[in-house]
């Protein structure tokens, strides 16, 4: 599947913290926040940090004892999140350049690790879990969020509509693996549970991301994020596949009377506690 490629410029982390924070970030990050008790002292891991959300809100949440330390591959985002930092920055709050699947800290250092909408994006999934087991301590939980199976769904239906119709069998068979690409709830939940992780849990919250007419979707800067390289992968890189978004955009018009119309999104957050190791 083609990847959901992360701002690289300064230009895109600004655009990137102006739109996909508010409509999208903060939305998966509001689960993370509610699992964290005002006033907590702990040592905080945020991996895949972006921007600074959720990582600015979990310090807000602890006492003057607490710290995060938060980590993003993308050099533009940290930078970002070091300047909104300020004062804060290499006092109770640290960005760094790293990646999820090759940490750097020793064993047993986190009370807490949460990832924002980030396990989909991770090179090695499998060695990131691991990594993020060693560096919790004992009976320290791990909080991340995804986006789950029901996903743009109405999307998803518009394309197979069109696909089945023209008998496009390769066009479907990308569309499943991008639809697959959205696990159930059980499904995130198993490598959590595979990694060791015990008292595995997964919260659900569906919400809909509003716009204007179709046009407005597919020119949207969030959308452009989180779900239109995607779409593009599906309707094939060839010149056809602009001609294919553009039909998709007539018919979600046609369904939805030129008028408002919204995408669904499922919002699921895993929770997994570190059980006593063993000496």
């Amino acid at each position: 599947m083609c990847p959901v490629k992360r701002p690289a410029t300064d230009e895109e982390a600004a655009l990137y913290d102006a739109s996909v924070v508010p409509r999208w970030s903060a939305r998966f990050g509001q689960l993370i926040l509610r699992r964290i008790a005002p006033g907590l002292r702990a040592q905080v891991l945020d991996i895949g940090c972006g921007t600074g959300h959720p990582a600015f809100s979990l310090l807000e949440r602890l006492d003057q004892g607490g710290r995060v330390i938060a980590i993003d591959r993308d050099q533009a985002l940290v930078d970002l999140a070091r300047r909104r930092a300020m004062a804060l920055e290499g006092n109770r709050i640290f960005f760094k350049v790293e990646s999820a699947c090759d940490l750097k800290f020793g064993d047993d250092v986190f009370d807490v690790a949460v990832g924002n909408v980030v396990v989909g994006e991770l090179e090695d999934p499998d060695k990131a879990l691991s990594d993020l087991y060693r560096v919790i301590v004992p009976e320290g939980r791990i909080l991340m969020t995804r986006a789950l199976a029901g996903t743009f769904v109405e999307i998803h239906d518009m394309f197979r509509e069109i696909a089945s119709a023209s008998g496009d069998d390769a066009l479907i068979e990308r569309l499943d693996t991008v639809a697959a690409s959205y696990p159930s709830a059980e499904d995130f939940a198993a490598p959590f549970e595979a990694a060791g992780f015990e008292d595995v849990t997964v919260t659900t919250e569906p919400f809909k991301m509003s716009f204007l007419n179709a046009a407005q979707l597919f020119r949207d800067d969030t959308v452009r994020f989180v779900g239109l390289s995607e779409w593009r992968w599906i309707a094939g890189f060839d010149p056809g596949g602009e001609a294919f978004l553009d039909e998709v955009e007539r018919r979600l018009d046609v369904y939805f009377a030129g008028g408002p119309l919204s995408l669904t999104v499922v919002a699921g957050l895993v929770a997994g506690r570190v059980p006593l190791k063993a000496d």
